[in-house]
């Protein structure tokens, strides 16, 4: 089937043949992974109706109906601890992927993999994820319809980043110089440097305040790319 390149990317992540795709949608990721041979059993789980409806659609037109099911629910609440070895997340903002996360820690902690692609707060995800016991081996970025995003595999493990600037732009991106990586960070660095012009011909102590806020965070930026350039 035609995937988007996102989620074949988010497909080529997994590793285990038992997977929950949590917020499914339209069971793109599952279906995909069956037609590849590479899966044996599958819950397709979505808090919203219409789109499981969707997915069953799909779901029996690629005759995989005998290992995908689809399951009604929040989060992981349709699954029980040890029922799936990966699950995938992927398409949300970062904090509803932590509150998922946090709504379920029984059947989380049972997994063998995260496959987590959060379209923001990636930081908070990084942070929470060393809180619950796992590490993240594999971080990638792609690049589709001139958006930009990141992707994650998570495993069982003890870790800690030492610096802030491996929680805010990840550590593995860094340390593998992602090139996708440089260049959203030279775009972030020009949008605070002209932002910074523009404040410091304000004189209100409101301008003062963020012309602070704006010069921590080109500062952040500035070492990520020394760091990527070493």
């Amino acid at each position: 089937m035609e995937l988007s390149k996102r989620l074949q990317a988010v497909a080529a992540l997994v590793s285990y043949p038992t997977v929950a795709d949590i917020g499914t949608d339209h069971g793109y990721v599952p279906i995909y992974l069956h037609t590849l041979g590479r899966l044996k059993k599958a819950f397709a789980c979505d808090v919203r109706k219409g789109p499981l409806e969707k997915a069953r659609e799909n779901i029996l037109l690629y005759q995989a109906q005998d290992c995908i099911e689809t399951r009604l629910g929040s989060g992981f609440l349709p699954l029980q601890p040890g029922e799936v070895e990966t699950a995938v997340i992927a398409g949300m903002g970062g904090m509803l992927m932590l509150r998922l996360l946090q709504d379920s820690p029984q059947v989380v902690a049972e997994l063998k993999e995260l496959i987590l692609s959060p379209q923001h707060d990636g930081d908070q995800v990084r942070r929470y994820l060393h809180t619950i016991g796992f590490s993240i081996e594999t971080e990638q970025m792609v690049k589709e319809d001139g958006k930009y995003y990141t992707l994650m595999r998570c495993v069982p493990g003890v870790e800690k980043y030492e610096r802030e600037i491996d929680y805010l732009y990840g550590k593995r991106l860094l340390l593998e110089k992602e090139p996708l990586l440089q260049e959203v960070l030279l775009w972030k660095e020009k949008k605070y440097g002209q932002l910074e012009e523009k404040l410091m011909k304000n004189a209100t102590e409101n301008a003062k305040e963020r012309l602070e806020e704006v010069r921590e965070k080109r500062e952040t930026i500035r070492e990520a790319l020394k760091c990527m350039q070493q």
